[in-house]
């Protein structure tokens, strides 16, 4: 409805029910819901509703203003939520999943967390992150999440030409042979991206999971050279 108001400026409600073939009522409860939300003007003309779409500004103002809410309950949200005793496994394919499960590290993170990848997974990474990695990895600078990546000594010079350098630390395994598969750990969750044409992502979201993965990580990390 927001979008057909936009090009018709000021227009009485009977056109739209005309343009649309809907319901008189169908467009009042609709026009009168976009009002609610400040995001149409109405105004009544010798017995005539007539309504105008207010500016895409105050729309993006308006859902803004949502968002900034939601974060701010957030906590109070995670607090109510119900936490299943067994690991939650998720599966997802492609490379929007690859694109998803940055962003979602980053934005699930506190402030100074921690990121941990090992097997760095080579330049298929970088192809498939393309431009949204530098906007990820500026959000993960500004919020000083840190990253330990543990890879192997072939990938030295790929990785030092194409990651930022705040807050991280590398190391390197003596093994020539990579592997198809690397592994993110963040918070609670372990994430296994396997680098087929069409790469899988498999999150397993468990405390205990996360931290034996974490206190392997650690036992490659002391034997690992930097």
């Amino acid at each position: 409805m927001y979008e057909l108001l936009l090009p018709l400026g000021d227009v009485p409600i009977s056109e739209i029910t005309r343009l649309t073939e809907k319901h008189p009522q169908i467009i009042y409860r609709l026009v009168d819901s976009l009002s609610a939300k400040g995001l149409v003007m109405m105004e009544i003309r010798k017995h005539r509703k007539y309504v105008r779409a207010e500016d895409p500004a105050v729309f993006e103002k308006s859902q803004e203003r949502k968002l900034e809410a939601l974060q701010a309950s957030l906590p109070e949200l995670k607090a109510l939520q119900h936490k299943p005793k067994e690991a939650t496994v998720r599966v997802a394919r492609g490379d929007e999943a690859v694109r998803n499960l940055r962003r979602r590290a980053f934005d699930e993170l506190p402030e100074g967390g921690m990121y941990y990848i090992l097997s760095a997974s080579g330049t298929r990474f970088y192809e498939i992150m393309g431009d949204t990695l530098d906007a990820i990895e500026r959000r993960r600078v500004k919020r000083k999440i840190r990253k330990s990546l543990l890879a192997f000594e072939s990938q030295r010079l790929m990785l030092e030409k194409n990651e930022i350098w705040d807050f991280i630390e590398l190391r390197y395994l003596p093994e020539s042979n990579t592997v198809p598969s690397s592994t993110n750990i963040f918070g609670a969750t372990v994430a296994i991206q396997i680098w087929l044409p069409d790469p899988i992502v498999i999150t397993i979201e468990s405390p205990e999971v996360a931290q034996s993965y974490k206190d392997y990580f650690d036992s490659l990390w002391k034997m690992a050279k930097g």
